[in-house]
């Protein structure tokens, strides 16, 4: 009869482990739920930018082979951004063209969404996308 007090009481000691290991379990995959969140967001943005400079670039490379002049080469890749709802950089230089081969250049800067990764001092760079986007003129 001794036997049963002692493993009553071994159990006893042991059942607030599972309720901890079980909460232990539960903070990690909410941790690596809200990575995955975060990096879906930063793909996601990363892509649209990408495209959108994209799209830039080829309107900017077009309007410069039809009419010969930068400037308003970049004033239709203005309008090509505020197409795609994207707000046109103030900073200079974010829209070259090479005058030699027609060749347009576009660069974007964007923060991206997330909900750990921004928040944190040592991850912030990490939300931080710069895209550079190249296009020649059309041959036809």
């Amino acid at each position: 009869m001794t036997s049963t007090p002692a493993l009553s009481r071994s159990m006893h000691d042991q059942a607030g482990l599972i309720g901890k290991l079980a909460m232990l379990w539960i903070v990690v995959l909410l941790l690596v739920g809200l990575l995955l969140l975060d990096g879906l967001s930063i793909v996601l943005a990363t892509f649209r930018l990408s495209n959108t400079a994209q799209g830039a670039a080829t309107t900017a490379a077009t309007a410069y082979k039809n009419l010969h002049d930068v400037n308003k080469a970049c004033t239709a890749a203005q309008g090509s951004l505020l197409g795609d709802d994207v707000p046109v950089p103030e900073t200079e230089g974010w829209c070259k063209i090479d005058t030699a081969t027609g060749e347009a250049t576009i660069v974007l800067r964007t923060t991206a969404s997330t909900i750990l990764l921004g928040r944190l001092s040592f991850t912030q760079d990490f939300t931080k996308i710069k895209v550079e986007e190249s296009a020649a003129p059309s041959s036809m």
